[in-house]
C-alpha cells in the first residue's frame, strides 16, 4: 500500500473508534439526562397524588369527629346542621346528610329546615352499604347544575337509623389545588376517577373536566399503580405521560410533559455530535494529503541517500521538511566514522539502564512504603466517614416512609444536621492540615494580645465544653502580654487544645486555661482531668494521622490532624507546643511557648525595663566547628558580660560538659561526627538535663525546626543569631543558673 493508505488507516483506526465511543457516551449521558428529567416529572406526580390525598383525608377526618358527636348520636339535626356549617363548608364545598333511603336531610348550602330533597339518591345507598367511608368519582350535583366528587361516611345512631354524612367538593376546587403546584406552562395535570373521568385539570378544565381521558392512559391505570406512557394528549401534542394512584380514592394523577420539551437536549446534542464528526473527518482527509507529500518526498531523498552510502561515497544530506527522515539522512553520512562510538555509547546506555533499575527498585519500595501509610489513612478515613453516615442513612429512610409523627421527623432531621456538621468538620481539618503542612498558608505577622486570642478561643470550644458538662476554669494572668503572629491561627491553636481537652475527658470534667509570661515566652496552658495518653503514643501525639487505639470508651472520632495541625502553624510562629501526661486515666497537659513581641516581658504585658538592660551574665558553652563564627559570637557574648567556653565538636562538648556545668548552651547542627541533634539528646540525658539548648543552624524550614524541638532544645534560630532573642534567653536562663557565673560549677 502507499503511504497515503497508510496513513489513512492509522487515522481511521483512531479517529473512528474514539468517535464511537464518544457518540455512545454521549447518548448514554443524554439518556440519563432525558430520564432525570422524566423522574422529576414522576416525582411532581406524587407530590400533586400526595396533596389530593392529604386534603381528602382532611375531609374524611372532620366527617368523623362530627359523625362521633352527640348530636349525630342523638339525632339533633339543627346542632348537627350548626356544627356542619361552621367546620366543612366553603365557597365551593358543603356537608350533606343523607337518610338509609338516599333522601337529603340536611344541606350546608341552604338553610336549615328548608326543604332540599331533590328524591332519593341510588349511590347513596351503595355507599351506605359499604360500611366504611369512601370517596366517588365526579358526578353531577343537584339537577346537573355542577359537576361534584364527594367523601362519604356511613353512620348508625343510637336508634339503629343508619345516614350517611358527606362533605361534598365542586370539581373546580381540585382545580385550583392543581393549577397551584409550581410546574412548567407547557406540562398539563390532570386527575381522573376509576371510571376514566376527569374531575380537574391545570388547563382547558371547562373543555374536558367530565369526560373521558384518553383509553391507552386509562388502561395504563388500570393495569398499574405508577408508571408512564408515551401517547398523544387530549390537546394535541405527544407527552410523557406520567401517572400514579392516589392512597384515598381510587383516582389517577397524571402530568403530561411534551415530549419535544424532554427529547430537545438529546437531539440538538446529537447534531453538534455529527457536526463535530464532520469536521473532525474533513481535517483528517486534509492531513492525510498533506503529510503523505511530504513524508514521501522525504523517503525519496533518504533511498537516494542510501544510494550513495552503498557505492561508497557520503552522502550529502538535503531538508526534506521531516525532522526523522534529515536525521536517518546525517546517519547515513556518519555510520562508517561513528561506528566505534557507536559501541560505546551502547555501552553507555547499559550502564545507564542498570542505574535506572536500580533507582527504579528503590522507588517502587519507597512507592510500597508510602501506599501502605496512605492505606492505612483510608481505612481511617473510611471508619470515620462512616460513623456519621449510619445515621444519616437510618435518619434518611425514616424520612422515607412518609411517617406523621412530626416529632420523629423532627428527630430524623436534627440527625442529619449533626451529623453532616461533624463530616464537614472532618474535610476541613484535612483541607487545613494539607495546606499548612505544604507551605501554602501565610501567616500573619501582626501585633496581638493574649487576652482577646484566648477569649475567643473559649468562644469557640464553650459549645462542645457545656454540652459534656465540663467546667472550664480560665486564668489568664497577662491579658495584655502582646506577641506577632497570625490571631486567627492563634485562636484555632487554642480550640483545638480545648476541644481535644473536652472530646477526651468523661462527662462532668475539669479543664484549665491558664497564661502566663515564664522566661521571656507566652505559656499557655490546658490542662484536663480526662482519660490521659498512653506513654507509647505521648511522643507521636503531634504526628500527622496518630491515634490512640479506638476503644467503645474513646469513640470522639477524628482523623488525628488537630494536633499535627496545632505543632505546624507553632513552629510557623517561632515557638512549640508540648505535651505531658502521666499515664491513661490521669489527664492530659498540652503547653503553648510563644516569644514574646520585643516590648513585652513584664508580668501583665506591659514594657518592662529588663528588655533595654543587659542579660545577667551567665556560663555557656557554643559548640561550632566555624572556629571564626564561633570565635566571633564568643567575643560578642563575652564583651556583655557572659563567661564562653567554645569548642569545635560533639565529644569535646560532651567531655568538658561532664567536667564543668554550664546554664546554656549553643549548637551547631552540621558538626563533624556526631550532629547536634544526637548531641542535644546526649547532653539531656546527662549534665544539661537542666540547662537551655540553643540550636544555631543554616537549616530553617518547618521540618528543621520539629527536629530540633524533639531532639530537646528549647529554642531554634537560623544564622546569622538574633542577638536581641538570645539576650533574652541568656536573661531568662541567669536565674536558673543559680552561680556565679564566672565560678563554674
Amino acid at each position: 500500500m502507499k503511504t497515503r493508505s497508510y496513513l489513512t488507516a492509522i487515522i481511521l483506526i483512531v479517529l473512528v473508534p474514539f468517535l464511537a465511543m464518544s457518540a455512545w457516551g454521549l447518548s448514554m449521558l443524554l439518556e440519563d439526562e432525558k430520564e432525570a428529567r422524566l423522574q422529576a416529572v414522576a416525582e411532581k406526580t406524587r407530590s400533586v397524588a400526595l396533596s389530593i390525598d392529604q386534603e381528602l383525608a382532611s375531609a374524611e377526618g372532620a366527617l368523623r369527629v362530627i359523625s362521633q358527636t352527640e348530636a349525630m348520636n342523638s339525632e339533633d339535626f339543627r346542632t348537627l346542621y350548626a356544627l356542619m356549617r361552621k367546620t366543612i363548608t366553603s365557597p365551593d364545598s358543603w356537608g350533606v346528610l343523607y337518610d338509609a333511603g338516599g333522601r337529603m336531610l340536611l344541606h350546608t348550602h341552604h338553610p336549615f329546615g328548608q326543604p332540599a330533597d331533590d328524591g332519593p339518591n341510588p349511590w347513596v345507598l351503595d355507599a351506605i352499604a359499604r360500611r366504611k367511608p369512601s370517596v366517588s368519582n365526579l358526578r353531577e350535583g343537584r339537577a346537573g347544575k355542577s359537576r361534584v366528587v364527594s367523601v362519604h361516611i356511613p353512620i348508625v345512631t343510637a336508634s339503629g337509623r343508619a345516614f350517611l354524612i358527606s362533605q361534598t367538593f365542586h370539581n373546580t376546587h381540585f382545580t385550583g389545588l392543581l393549577q397551584r403546584k409550581d410546574l412548567p406552562a407547557t406540562w398539563v395535570v390532570g386527575l381522573f376517577g376509576a371510571d376514566g373521568v376527569s374531575i380537574a385539570r391545570s388547563t382547558r378544565e371547562h373543555e374536558f373536566v367530565g369526560t373521558r381521558v384518553r383509553p391507552e392512559l386509562l388502561e395504563a391505570a388500570q393495569r398499574q399503580f405508577s408508571g408512564r406512557i408515551v401517547n398523544r394528549t387530549r390537546d394535541g401534542f405527544m407527552a410523557y405521560n406520567s401517572f400514579t394512584h392516589t392512597s384515598r380514592a381510587a383516582w389517577t394523577v397524571a402530568i403530561a410533559a411534551p415530549r419535544d420539551e424532554i427529547n430537545s437536549p438529546a437531539r440538538n446534542a446529537t447534531w453538534f455530535a455529527a457536526l463535530v464528526l464532520l469536521v473532525a473527518l474533513g481535517c483528517a482527509g486534509a492531513g492525510i494529503v498533506l503529510f503523505a507529500r511530504r513524508i514521501t518526498g522525504s523517503y525519496q531523498l533518504t533511498l537516494a541517500a542510501a544510494k550513495t552510502l552503498e557505492t561508497g561515497g557520503i552522502p550529502t544530506p538535503v531538508g526534506s521538511g521531516v525532522l526523522e527522515a534529515d536525521l536517518l539522512q546525517r546517519a547515513l553520512r556518519d555510520a562508517g566514522v561513528e561506528l566505534a562510538h557507536q559501541n560505546e555509547a551502547r555501552q553507555a546506555l547499559e550502564r545507564e539502564r542498570e542505574t535506572l533499575l536500580a533507582s527504579e527498585r528503590d522507588a517502587r519500595r519507597e512507592a510500597e512504603n508510602q501506599n501502605h501509610a496512605k492505606d492505612e489513612f483510608l481505612a481511617m478515613l473510611a471508619h470515620e466517614l462512616r460513623n456519621p453516615l449510619a445515621p444519616i442513612s437510618a435518619a434518611a429512610q425514616t424520612l422515607g416512609l412518609q411517617i406523621h409523627n412530626e416529632r420523629a421527623v423532627r428527630r430524623a432531621g436534627e440527625v442529619i444536621v449533626r451529623q453532616v456538621d461533624h463530616l464537614k468538620s472532618l474535610i476541613n481539618d484535612l483541607l487545613d492540615v494539607s495546606r499548612v503542612t505544604r507551605g501554602l498558608v501565610a501567616i500573619e505577622q501582626d501585633e496581638v494580645e493574649i487576652g482577646p486570642i484566648v477569649a475567643s478561643a473559649v468562644e469557640q470550644a464553650q459549645p462542645l465544653i457545656q454540652s459534656r458538662g465540663h467546667a472550664l476554669d480560665i486564668q489568664v494572668h497577662c491579658p495584655h502580654a502582646r506577641i506577632r503572629g497570625d490571631r486567627v491561627r492563634l485562636i484555632q491553636v487554642i480550640s483545638n487544645l480545648l476541644n481535644n481537652a473536652a472530646k477526651y475527658t468523661p462527662a462532668s470534667g475539669a479543664i484549665t486555661l491558664a497564661a502566663q509570661l515564664r522566661g521571656g515566652e507566652a505559656v499557655i496552658e490546658v490542662t484536663d482531668n480526662g482519660m490521659g495518653i498512653d506513654r507509647e503514643l505521648l511522643p507521636h501525639v503531634f504526628d500527622l494521622f496518630r491515634q490512640a487505639k479506638r476503644s467503645s470508651e474513646r469513640a470522639q472520632g477524628g482523623l488525628g490532624l488537630g494536633l499535627a495541625l496545632v505543632r505546624s502553624i507553632m513552629a510557623l510562629h517561632g515557638g512549640r507546643v508540648e505535651a505531658h501526661s502521666e499515664g491513661l486515666g490521669k489527664g492530659a497537659r498540652f503547653t503553648l511557648f510563644l516569644p514574646l513581641h520585643a516590648a513585652d516581658t513584664g508580668p501583665n504585658g506591659d514594657a518592662a525595663p529588663e528588655a533595654s538592660r543587659p542579660a545577667a551574665p551567665v556560663r555557656l558553652m557554643i559548640v561550632d566547628d566555624n572556629l571564626d563564627a564561633a570565635r566571633a559570637l564568643a567575643t560578642l557574648l563575652e564583651a556583655k558580660g557572659h563567661s564562653v567556653a567554645m569548642v569545635a565538636d560533639a565529644h569535646a562538648a560532651l567531655e568538658r560538659s561532664a567536667a564543668e556545668s554550664f546554664a546554656v548552651y549553643i549548637l551547631d547542627i552540621g558538626l563533624p561526627g556526631m550532629d547536634g541533634y544526637e548531641l542535644a539528646r546526649r547532653l539531656r540525658a546527662g549534665p544539661a538535663a537542666h540547662s537551655v539548648l540553643v540550636a544555631l543552624t543554616g537549616y530553617g524550614q518547618a521540618e528543621d525546626i520539629e527536629r530540633a524541638y524533639a531532639a530537646g532544645f528549647d529554642h531554634h534560630f537560623v544564622k546569622p543569631i538574633d542577638i536581641e532573642a538570645l539576650d533574652r534567653i541568656l536573661g531568662a536562663a541567669a536565674p536558673r543558673a543559680g552561680h556565679d557565673p564566672a565560678a563554674g560549677s
